[in-house]
């Protein structure tokens, strides 16, 4: 319309200035002359950088500044560095490859274009377009020169920190520079780094300037900032940061150029989990407090989600790459309690200001996306985990047929092909039948070439045997090996037939109280009814009972739920707190479905469902008091993932989960677990997740959507026509959302 509404549009539409910018420039002239006009914050805007004006104070600062600085082994930029930015200086044909004659031509050529701009500031034509003075060295900061750039680049990808290039790194590493430090991009309430082990560089993004977009505006319109600060000291090979949070609580931790010089558990920030979470600092513990706690923040899009987790729970996440096992990060199973797995506080933070956020952005994140299965994309996988109950194992033989046809498919194809159950009442060797019964063809070739190397050095029987081992895992398997590794001697199995006994003594158990015998026949004394006799009598014949371990059990009686209590209530008052464990955290369970022809037709073909293992292991809890957590070793627990990737030759999987696709029918285990740990998923509609809750749950994202959503396992490998009328009906019936 006119300059005014130009300079306001600038301001909010490229600068990020939002609203209150031009009515705070209007109340600072008001305060110094008076009166002000919108043509007053206009001429104020013109003046500051016009070489002709009697103050032109933001072109005095300009000429200060610099486009790159190197302090020691450290380079400081705006933005950050890419491959088609290292080296490059605009109008300059060859590319330089030594980082200080590199960053000195750069300010170099920044000198020229801004002596070019004062002698002709306003605009002109020069043939067939219109320029002026340091047109390039404007154009510069802006989106059009591209990747080739250092002040408008943005280092992070969909709002989340990223490693720099190989390129980049053996840039600055030729150059000897350990240390990138940049701004530009905000990511929560304290400086973001990235360690690369492999070079030692440290990447760092100091930008704070949305740290709370909640903060008071009352003083300030534009305060995004609220009370977090951070201060940021290089000191010779040493990186620190201290600080407060919006809180007020404080943070600070010391980073060495080489991580081995590291101390624990400032180690750890820089580093990322296998869930994306970046670990950002270091919490200094508050009174009263005993334990060391880690921010870790994920990025998504405008927004930051951070929570506080034990150093712990931090090392027990971290990625492969980042050390995962290795050294003073290594975490002994032995020494994890149920406050391991707590998580402290959570909370989203915005990296926009309140008043300006585009909530339509926050959909645009990994799993939040159209989940049309892509077949091509979900063959690149090189390992596939299939949860058993839901995606297997349905009602439909026919149905079923195809399922398995596609899973031999993907054996015939060389994949790795896993099966997982939080179902408890199955052993590891029990599953394993029930699968090779339905024609799955297990195979070395379900394997990868590392497991048929130990394959082919046994025996066809132990062969057998391991590749059931490096194959199948249960939640009754994943718990006896966690209590095994943890040192419990004597535990208290609360069980359902005889898997999970039969787990125990798998894991080297030969002395337990378990509710079941080795038949898995439930035993005469927890079939009486409760009473203080009962309870003493039962505990009486097995007094030094280490441990608690609760599987899903069809027969829970009011007896059993007070003995395990009880031994959790008398340890605790002789202090000693011994570990509960469950097989799942599920609070509920599906036992199948009504029949077509069910008596009442209101109810026919819907979901028979009992109370779960987690709902059983919470009622011992809440009997036994409120300070009682139990320890979750199933889907999606950190304890069921650790075993997933624990070393093959150590009792895990050995699965890497950068390149494995989790098909499960469960949005809270099955989609939860591939989320936390970064790989993709296949949601299907043929299990415990109906296509009613999937449509209202996965509008809002978040850690249960899925990569990909199909009706079954059994259409994965249809012609795309037919797959795509399947995905036409599901369009439909969820009323356009796919």
């Amino acid at each position: 319309k006119n300059r005014v509404s130009k300079l306001k549009w600038l301001l909010h539409c490229t600068m990020g200035c939002q609203w209150p910018t031009f009515l705070t420039r209007k109340d600072e002239l008001a305060y110094l002359y008076g009166t002000a006009t919108d043509e007053d914050v206009l001429a104020s805007y013109l003046d500051s950088v016009n070489p002709r004006s009697k103050d032109p104070w933001m072109l005095e600062f300009i000429k200060l500044g610099q486009i790159a600085v190197v302090l020691g082994d450290t380079l400081f930029v705006h933005g950050g560095l890419q491959d088609e930015s290292i080296g490059v200086v605009p109008g300059q044909k060859e590319v330089e490859t030594d980082v200080l004659k590199w960053v000195l031509k750069l300010n170099e050529w920044k000198e020229r274009e801004l002596r070019d701009y004062i002698s002709e500031p306003l605009f002109r034509t020069a043939g067939d377009h219109i320029t002026r003075g340091g047109d390039q060295l404007i154009l510069y900061g802006t989106p059009f020169y591209g990747n080739r750039t250092v002040i408008y680049h943005n280092p992070f990808e969909d709002g989340n920190p990223v490693q720099r290039s190989g390129k980049v790194q053996a840039f600055l590493r030729e150059s000897r520079i350990s240390r990138l430090l940049t701004g530009h991009q905000p990511h929560g309430q304290t400086p973001t780094v990235v360690r690369h082990l492999y070079t030692g560089l440290l990447a760092v993004t100091a930008d704070t300037s949305r740290s709370d977009g909640m903060a008071s505006k009352v003083f300030n319109p534009s305060n995004n900032r609220g009370l977090a600060i951070s201060i940021v000291r290089i000191q010779g090979p040493y990186l620190h940061v201290e600080g407060e949070l919006n809180d007020g609580s404080k943070h600070g931790y010391t980073l060495h150029v080489d991580p081995e010089q590291d101390k624990y558990p400032d180690t750890l920030v820089g580093r990322q989990l296998v869930d994306q979470y970046w670990v950002k600092t270091v919490l200094t513990p508050k009174p009263g407090g005993k334990r060391e706690m880690v921010s870790v923040a994920l990025g998504r899009g405008f927004g930051v989600s951070v929570s506080e987790m034990r150093v712990d729970r931090a090392c027990l996440k971290l990625k492969k790459s980042y050390g995962w096992g290795r050294g003073q990060l290594a975490v002994m199973l032995s020494d994890i309690d149920h406050d391991t797995m707590l998580t402290g506080t959570s909370f989203n933070e915005s990296c926009e200001d309140a008043d300006e956020l585009d909530h339509s952005l926050l959909q645009l994140i990994p799993g939040k996306g159209n989940p049309l299965f892509d077949r091509e994309e979900f063959m690149k996988a090189s390992t596939y985990i299939f949860s058993f109950n839901g995606v297997i194992k349905t009602s439909d033989l026919e149905q079923r047929k195809r399922i398995v046809e596609n899973i031999n498919s993907l054996i015939s194809k060389k994949k790795r092909v896993v099966f997982v159950t939080n179902d408890s009442t199955f052993s590891t060797s029990q599953l394993w039948e029930r699968i090779k019964s339905f024609g799955i063809k297990c195979t070395a070739e379900m394997q990868s070439p590392k497991y048929k190397l130990l394959a082919r050095a046994t025996t066809s029987a132990l062969a057998e045997v391991d590749l059931r081992a490096s194959s199948v895992v249960t939640a009754a398997h994943t718990s006896a090996w966690f209590l095994h590794n943890h040192g419990v001697r004597k535990p208290l199995c609360i069980c359902y037939g005889s898997g999970l006994v039969r787990e125990l003594e798998g894991a080297g158990f030969t002395d337990y109280l378990a509710t079941v015998d080795k038949a898995g026949n439930v035993k005469p004394e927890f079939l009486l009814p409760v009473s203080k006799e009962n309870i003493e009598a039962i505990i009486a014949k097995a007094p030094d009972i280490d441990g608690i371990l609760v599987g899903w059990n069809h027969q829970l009686s009011a007896l059993t739920i007070a003995v395990a209590a009880t031994y959790l209530r008398w340890n605790q008052e002789r202090g000693k707190n011994i570990p509960i464990v469950t097989c799942s955290k599920d609070i509920g369970g599906v036992m199948g479905y009504t029949s077509d022809h069910f008596e009442h037709a209101p109810f026919r073909n819907k979901q028979v469902r009992t109370i779960g293992n987690g709902g059983m292991a919470e009622a011992i809890c809440r009997t036994a008091g409120d300070s009682f957590t139990a320890i979750d070793c199933g889907k999606p627990s950190d304890i069921f993932v650790t075993h997933l990737r624990w070393p093959l030759e150590e009792g895990g999987l050995g699965i890497d989960f950068d390149n494995t696709v989790f098909v499960g029918d469960s949005m809270d285990t099955d989609i939860v677990l591939a989320n936390k740990t970064g790989m993709k998923s296949l949601l299907v509609l043929s299990g415990f997740t109906t296509m009613d809750e999937w449509r209202l749950r996965s509008k809002d994202g978040g850690p249960s959507a899925p990569t990909w959503v199909i009706d079954s396992f059994a259409s994965v490998h249809q012609e795309p026509g037919v797959i795509s009328k399947i995905m036409s009906k599901l369009h439909d019936i969820s009323g356009g959302f796919v």
